[in-house]
């Protein structure tokens, strides 16, 4: 008899241990799993398998979700849910459903409030691979709303932008085959998922800022990352090499943000991880991020280092100029289009022959800077202007032709338009042609 009793409890232990907590003590309100305050609703979520944490591969055999203590759904508790695997990590746009042929159907049937829970046992459970992230959708198919202190009854937490798509209406149950086009949402459902084990270290944080293999990051940033459920502390390590920390090692964070105490090197590729820690123990296996600081600041930032235009046709890339100073202001030699003057950008110099030259800046594809052209004549301490041009948008480039003067130096300034804001110039490609 004894060795029964003691059989039962340690599976009835490994039972209740075999389930995974995310963030089950959020009190944010969303619209998740399902929407109690619409008629009709379908959602899908992604759980990173990052952020799922388990040991192992298993059958997820029930879900979890945690509702406000005084809400009902009675009129929102006809479910039908499904799980299953992806890649993504978010949805790149309100249609962007992941199809009904990759999902399997665990569970229809009527849900029911239980203090502050609503527990959905699968009717059939569902084989988790632990190497996909995982989609958990669900469609609740009542006619009717429920009408509660908040709109909507189910506790979410913040994470990866855009890791839920939803569509909630009054009009018809949803065709999963074909959903109509949703909302995207930076929040999931806190859940507690049975049949998996937790792994024995905390979850690797999702790194938000900055992402990986950006460039131009600030000199004085700001990393900041998704707290991660169970994580009491966090530390961090910054260097110069895959692998190095000669720059941070493993420094103690309270909180989900750190900015280092010393600017960084300009121009330089560094190296982040950040770790989670919970009591003793430390999360393993955790990415490294790369990133590249921006770069110095041009040598032609400034007048007085125009970079001189001798050869013609004359071409030059200013890939440096995000690190651009304005220098002593905005420049109000010249007006354009209701501009009362531009951005002090990055400076080229063209001696005056007599002939007429045609500038021109390009952006690379998909760039959103907005450059003006300022030409002037005389010297860096009295500039005159010989015209000026800003006809087009973000991305779009401009092209000015002048008559030079024998004998005259002529100063070229390429920044941005803006007349009263210190903005920031990007990367273009300038083209000097004689004609």
């Amino acid at each position: 008899m004894k060795r029964i009793l003691l059989l039962f409890l340690f599976f009835t232990v490994i039972g209740v241990s075999a389930q995974i907590n995310i963030n089950i003590g959020s009190q944010n309100f969303g619209t998740a799993p399902v929407s109690s305050f619409f008629s009709y609703s379908y959602v899908q979520q992604i759980y990173p398998k990052q952020e799922i944490n388990a040991n192992a591969a298993g059958n997820i055999t029930g879900l979890t979700f945690y509702i406000d203590s005084s809400s009902t759904i009675t009129e929102s508790s006809n479910w039908t849910v499904y799980l299953g695997h992806t890649s993504k990590t978010a949805f790149s746009s309100g249609t962007d459903w992941i199809p009904a042929s990759q999902l399997t159907q665990v569970f229809a049937g009527t849900v029911a409030k239980t203090n502050n829970k609503v527990e959905v046992v699968f009717n059939t459970p569902f084989a988790y691979n632990n190497t996909d992230n995982l989609v958990i959708a669900a469609k609740e198919n009542s006619p009717n709303i429920d009408i509660n202190n908040f709109d909507e009854a189910f506790h979410v937490y913040p994470h990866i932008p855009y890791s839920t798509l939803y569509y909630k209406g009054d009009r018809t149950v949803v065709d999963i085959a074909s959903p109509p086009g949703g909302i995207r949402a930076d929040y999931k459902s806190a859940v507690t998922i049975s049949g998996l084990t937790a792994s024995a270290s905390p979850a690797c944080p999702f790194v938000i800022y900055p992402v990986n293999n950006t460039q131009n990051i600030s000199l004085t940033p700001n990393f900041s990352w998704l707290p991660v459920s169970g994580a009491t502390s966090y530390k961090i390590s910054l260097g110069t090499s895959s692998g190095s920390a000669d720059i941070i090692n493993q420094q103690a964070v309270s909180g989900n943000n750190f900015s280092p105490s010393a600017a960084l090197t300009a121009g330089t590729t560094y190296y982040l991880k950040v770790i989670s820690v919970s009591g003793n123990t430390e999360s393993s296996g955790c990415s490294e991020l790369v990133f590249k600081t921006v770069p110095p600041i041009p040598a032609n930032d400034a007048c007085s280092g125009a970079l001189p235009a001798s050869v013609f046709p004359y071409t030059y890339t200013q890939s440096d100029a995000v690190s651009t100073a304005n220098n002593a202001g905005n420049i109000s030699v010249c007006t354009s289009a209701g501009d009362t003057g531009m951005n002090d950008g990055t400076w080229f110099k063209l001696a005056g022959d007599g002939s007429q030259y045609t500038i021109k800046v390009t952006m690379p594809s998909g760039s959103s800077f907005d450059p003006q052209i300022g030409v002037y004549s005389g010297s860096c301490s009295n500039l005159s202007c010989a015209g000026t041009v800003d006809n087009g948008g973000g991305g779009t480039a401009e092209t000015i032709t002048i008559t030079t003067v024998s004998g005259t130096d002529y100063f070229i300034n390429v920044g941005d338009y803006d007349d009263t804001t210190d903005a920031p110039e990007n990367t273009f490609t300038i083209t000097i042609t004689k004609l």
